[in-house]
């Protein structure tokens, strides 16, 4: 019986060590993807500020001016509605976003329709921020 005691207090102590050598891995892992994700809008960044590409916000020019993406240009959903489309040339790297990704969806679909060939929607202003971006004013 005591021999049994003692094989069971083994386990418990090498599983239990286990799991706390196993905790700076997951913290490692969040650390990780932080870093990645950042890249990821950092990388969307350079590729506006090269000229590759342009960033465009949908929201009204209230929400844009309480804060957003430093790349991002201003061009509403309502100006997209009203048959107004960006002077920029058609095969040109779109990203596109809003405030929840419905609207950004919306002038995806309108851009599209109107011959822009190369748009990426970025969702939501929840999403650009998980992908890194830091909201200016």
């Amino acid at each position: 019986m005591k021999i049994a005691v003692g094989v069971l207090m083994g386990v418990f102590v090498l599983v239990g060590g286990f799991l706390l050598m196993s905790e700076p891995a997951q913290q490692n892992d969040v650390a990780s993807a932080q870093t990645e994700q950042a890249t990821e809008f950092s990388r969307i960044e350079q590729e506006v500020n090269s000229g590759e590409a342009v960033m465009l916000d949908v929201r009204t020019p209230e929400e844009f001016a309480a804060g957003h993406a430093a790349a991002a240009e201003l061009f509403s959903l309502q100006q997209l509605q009203a048959g107004q489309l960006p002077d920029i040339d058609p095969n040109t790297k779109l990203y596109v976003y809003c405030r929840s990704g419905n609207r950004s969806a919306e002038a995806t679909a309108i851009l599209e329709t109107a011959g822009y060939t190369n748009i990426v929607d970025l969702g939501g202003l929840s999403d650009i921020q998980s992908l890194g971006a830091t909201l200016v004013q």
